[in-house]
């Protein structure tokens, strides 16, 4: 058992001393493909369209996850397609703001519908120029916002806060009148007297109403399907292709074909001692 141990330890050895020989001898051979596989990465990555990546928070309380994405991926295709009049017709954006769109992708912030941010959506985009960000932010919006299904439920929640906030300012105004009649003493004139009341009961109910308007008002503004909670960043340096990948990429690449060019000639090398025994008398 120990001889074999001591076997495989000198076997070991042996091959590793064969490998070091051979790295010995092509030593000039691995350097040059090393140099030029780093050098083609390099090219590759000064020649390749650089996509700039970037991401944008929305929140919409009528878009919902999968219809969301089925927007989105529309225009996924029509890129894929290369249809830039379409994409132009549905985000109403720029010619060249269409063309420069290299991807988009759409997800939840939550990955379960029952928490808080199931609204929430990520969109990212890559562009090849970071400079239309602005206007690409404002298109994907107008593009969400404007699709039949929104626009009937946006109508609809404006009707339904317009009528309710003009309900609640008819009630503060007769809690108003009714607050003065209290003030000036005719409202105690019409009872004759004999009824217990709280004044303070009908400023209660006022400031109640008030904070109830409020909510709607603000609800109103925000009725609209989509708000951006964050846009677009405009970043300097490119997300892909990476410059270290690129070089890594090209080196290993020239290591490859070294070691297949190594590894050719000493099967050539093999099988030229193995014709030479063969005619040796």
């Amino acid at each position: 058992m120990e001889q074999r141990h001591k076997n495989n330890e000198i076997d070991l050895l042996a091959l590793l001393l064969k490998g070091v020989n051979i790295i010995r001898e092509n030593f000039w051979l691995v350097v040059v493909f090393f140099c030029i596989g780093t050098g083609l990465g390099l090219a590759y990555y000064y020649s390749t369209e650089k996509v700039y990546e970037s991401k944008m928070v929305i929140s919409s309380g009528i878009l919902t996850k999968s219809y969301s994405k089925y927007l989105i991926d529309q225009l996924i295709r029509h890129r894929r397609e290369s249809n830039t009049n379409a994409i132009v017709d549905l985000l109403d954006v720029s010619e060249k703001t269409a063309v420069e769109i290299a991807y988009l992708e759409i997800e939840s912030v939550s990955k379960f519908e029952d928490q808080k941010e199931a609204d929430r959506f990520i969109i990212t985009a890559g562009v090849l120029d970071p400079k239309i960000l602005p206007d690409l932010q404002k298109g994907l919006v107008h593009f969400l916002e404007n699709n039949e299904f929104a626009k009937v439920r946006v109508a609809q929640n404006k009707n339904y806060f317009k009528e309710m906030i003009a309900k609640v300012n008819i009630e503060i105004k007769d809690m108003e009148e009714w607050k003065q009649k209290i003030l000036n003493g005719t409202f105690f004139q019409t009872l004759k007297g004999g009824v217990m009341f709280d004044p303070t009961t009908v400023n209660s109910k006022i400031l109640e109403l008030t904070k109830e308007k409020i909510t709607l008002e603000n609800n109103l503004a925000l009725v609209n399907s989509v708000q951006v909670i964050e846009g677009f960043t405009i970043f300097e340096k490119p997300s892909s292709p990476k410059l270290s990948v690129s070089l890594i990429s090209g080196s290993v690449v020239g290591l490859l074909f070294v070691s297949l060019l190594i590894a050719f000639k000493s099967i050539r090398k093999i099988l030229s001692m193995a014709d030479a025994a063969r005619k040796r008398p």
